[in-house]
């Protein structure tokens, strides 16, 4: 009887290896140089204080799908198609509750007026959402049409951090492969060659 009640498992367990192995899924590690900037969706926080809202309507944005989050806030499905416009992308992985992520921000904000065509995207883990706001504020976020600030709704952290520091910024080319990877505080002398 034990044999008769294994034998509708091992006929399941044999149809999800023949799906598995009809549909290969492609083995690529995002983590190294070269490799593509993996398919991803970001929930990007949108500033609905006054002054937020006005800066939001200066950014251009082709986005579709508003929702408001358990955290009160607004937010807007942003995916890499996005964010195709054949510049460099800069994908900073950051909780908004760590100083050096803060430093970095700063950083970039002095220096916003070098990000003519290149577009920087600030994602933070889910939990760090109710974060968001607050740091997206306090760094004036909407009012740079270059920045974008959300939580990882897709799994980007899981496929190209690589778990050494934060701030971890990638770096993609106008066709979206990995150019560089920084961790930790950086200087802008050092992003500055890869700003357009």
């Amino acid at each position: 009887m034990a044999v008769l009640l294994s034998l509708p498992a091992l006929s399941q367990a044999q149809q999800d290896v023949k799906t598995t192995q009809n549909n290969p899924q492609p083995n690529i590690d995002y983590k190294q140089p070269g490799a593509p900037l993996p398919p991803f969706i970001v929930m990007a926080y949108n500033d609905t204080s006054a002054k937020g809202k006005e800066n939001l309507k200066k950014k251009e944005r082709r986005r579709s799908a508003k929702n408001v989050d358990s955290t009160g806030g607004t937010y807007t499905v942003l995916t890499e198609k996005d964010l195709d416009n054949g510049a460099n992308l800069l994908v900073m992985m950051f909780n908004p509750t760590c100083l050096h992520c803060e430093d970095v921000t700063f950083m970039m904000e002095k220096n916003i007026s070098d990000f003519k065509r290149s577009k920087v995207v600030l994602v933070a883990s889910k939990p760090m959402a109710e974060y968001l706001p607050d740091f997206a504020q306090r760094h004036h976020i909407a009012s740079y049409p270059a920045m974008y600030i959300g939580w990882d709704s897709s799994r980007i952290i899981d496929n190209v951090y690589l778990y050494q520091a934060l701030p971890q910024i990638n770096i993609y080319d106008g066709k979206r492969n990995l150019l560089k990877t920084y961790t930790g505080e950086v200087p802008i002398d050092t992003l500055r060659k890869y700003i357009e």
